[in-house]
């Protein structure tokens, strides 16, 4: 039975490298195990998680660029754009390179094209997922602001071994409260902290560094860890690391991750 209470994220950081991707398919999987109905929007022109989470030989005419192009006139229907992936529970609105083309259309159609995602697909997604993750691409663009707009929460990856990731969330933190000013219920989630080397000094710093700018309790309490499976799942597609290797210490860290996360959303209940 179809939730009418779902609740929709965007996972953003406008500093490339960050795990952002990784997050949102990992994630999304995590949480479809814990018999969660997760849709993943993928807003990124990269198509990263269109290539992981469609089952193999998967052919479609249609894909976010209708939902998002302003010379599309007939818009299609969400309904008819979701595909099943290679994960139970879990599904996936695609995207293609091709919508990479539609940031000056966009940009000449601002501002009413902010919200071309949300008109899009709010409505179906809240009423028949628990959960819909936007993937967003590594910048504050047109395609970020649709993400946005289209969401209830931002939850924002960084990089443990880089402290220019810290400057790309105060620029998404930045964004959201511009659109909050317009209205718009749109609140902070957590900071998620990947690719965490304990042994690394550079990695604790920038953890505590983050700790100390953000609050400790703006940040998830599980960290994700390096680890070579999630490279290995990247090379392939139709592949997580739920499906290469679900013992592994990221699939390990991601499924506390996505207990952490239920917890946050029962709690506000």
């Amino acid at each position: 039975m179809a939730t009418k209470t779902g609740i929709i994220g965007s996972v953003s950081n406008y500093k490339g490298g960050v795990g952002k991707t990784t997050t949102t398919i990992n994630l999304g999987t995590a949480l479809s195990i814990q018999k969660k109905k997760v849709l993943i929007i993928d807003g990124d022109p990269q198509s990263d998680c269109t290539r992981a989470l469609l089952k193999p030989d998967t052919r479609f005419d249609q894909s976010l660029y209708q939902i998002l192009d302003p010379d599309t006139k007939d818009k299609p229907q969400i309904q008819d754009i979701i595909l099943p992936t290679i994960h139970t529970n879990l599904y996936l609105l695609p995207n293609i390179a091709e919508t990479a083309g539609l940031e000056l259309p966009l940009s000449q159609a601002f501002p009413e094209s902010n919200t071309f995602l949300r008109e899009g697909v709010r409505e179906y997604a809240k009423e028949h997922f628990d959960y819909t993750l936007i993937d967003c691409p590594p910048t504050l663009s047109i395609f970020v602001n649709n993400a946005l707009f289209a969401s209830d929460f931002v939850m924002i990856p960084m990089d443990a071994g880089s402290g220019n990731s810290l400057e790309g969330i105060k620029g998404v933190l930045g964004l959201m409260g511009a659109i909050q000013e317009q209205g718009y219920d749109l609140k902070f989630l957590k900071i998620l902290i990947n690719r965490v080397d304990k042994r690394m000094a550079a990695h604790k710093a920038n953890i505590l560094d983050a700790e100390d700018r953000f609050g400790d309790n703006n940040i998830f309490k599980k960290t994700i860890p390096t680890c070579a499976d999630f490279s290995s799942a990247e090379t392939l597609r139709s592949a997580t690391i739920f499906s290469t290797n679900p013992k592994s210490k990221g699939a390990t860290a991601f499924r506390t991750i996505a207990k952490e996360f239920l917890n946050f959303f029962e709690t506000q209940k």
